[in-house]
């Protein structure tokens, strides 16, 4: 299994089951959770699980899943050593500045970030970090603020 689109399914908290069950799977490049709503608190872990013991994921789609500031803080730590990495979607997860100090170091460790999408949140200063943070990356082409 190389792609699992699971978008806009309203799935709440069986995204975090789906995502467990896929332990075993270590071939996945391209996971979209996107619009699922109102997510638990069980999805961040999944997917540092899930990226942690996948070392291939290129696209990762989060939108819209309420993952919060720490949620998404959990997930950057797990994506600083993940050199597969191409495209990030956090839009609209009700994220904060402290999300984005997590996520300017993803981008500082990452040399084949392509897209970063992180509208709809409350970066505040973080922006400022992501900004930085960008300028050490060639890669980049789209970037949603």
């Amino acid at each position: 299994l190389e792609k699992l689109w699971l978008g806009d399914n309203q799935l709440g908290s069986s995204s975090a089951v789906i995502v467990n069950a896929l332990k075993g799977i270590t071939s996945l490049k391209e996971l979209d959770l996107n619009g699922n709503g109102s997510c638990s608190s069980d999805l961040a872990p999944a997917v540092v699980s899930k990226v942690t013991s996948n070392k291939m994921i290129e696209k990762l789609y989060l939108r819209d899943n309420n993952l919060k500031s720490n949620g998404v803080i959990q997930i950057a730590k797990s994506l600083r050593n993940q050199s597969t990495l191409r495209i990030i979607n956090f839009r609209s997860n009700q994220i904060t500045y402290e999300a984005g100090e997590a996520l300017a170091s993803v981008i500082s460790s990452n040399n084949r970030l392509e897209a970063l999408y992180l509208s709809g949140n409350k970066l505040g200063s973080g922006a400022i970090k992501i900004a930085t943070a960008i300028k050490s990356i060639s890669t980049l082409k789209v970037l949603g603020l």
